[in-house]
């Protein structure tokens, strides 16, 4: 009986440890669509390790000042940017995070709302969680 409370107490921990970590990249997510609302988007590039990478179509991008020249790219641009979890499954010291990123912004003088699926991977770099690898990929109706 001591067996099975002592393997449950370990198995809570787990749960608990990783809605604890699934909070903290919430967190991070809150942060960065704060920061794109409120047009500091070059602050957006702080939530990614230092030598990070976004792949999307057409699109790769490699390293912090690479990343804060891409979120430059949307300045003046910028209206809304609303992220949805689906899951954030965590793996020891990584997690991965998948959603649909909705981020509206102005294109030829009128808003367009880009709707794209993305996947994060996230690592533990000076002491916070941040995004290691950034994969999108507009999402089919």
């Amino acid at each position: 009986m001591n067996y099975v409370i002592t393997v449950l107490c370990c198995l809570l921990s787990l749960v608990v440890s990783a809605q604890g970590i699934s909070e903290e990249i919430l967190q991070q997510n809150r942060n960065m669509e704060a920061a794109y609302n409120s047009g500091a988007l070059t602050s957006i590039a702080d939530y990614y390790t230092k030598k990070a990478t976004i792949v999307g179509p057409r699109t790769e991008v490699k390293g912090k000042d690479a990343i804060i020249a891409y979120w430059k790219g949307l300045e003046g641009k910028h209206v809304n940017w609303k992220l949805e979890n689906l899951s954030i499954t965590e793996y020891g010291n990584v997690a991965v995070q998948q959603g649909i990123s909705h981020l509206t912004h102005m294109y030829q003088g009128k808003e367009h709302t880009s709707v794209v699926r993305f996947t994060l991977v996230w690592v533990q770099e000076d002491g916070q969680w941040k995004i290691n690898v950034d994969h999108y990929s507009p999402k089919k109706s």
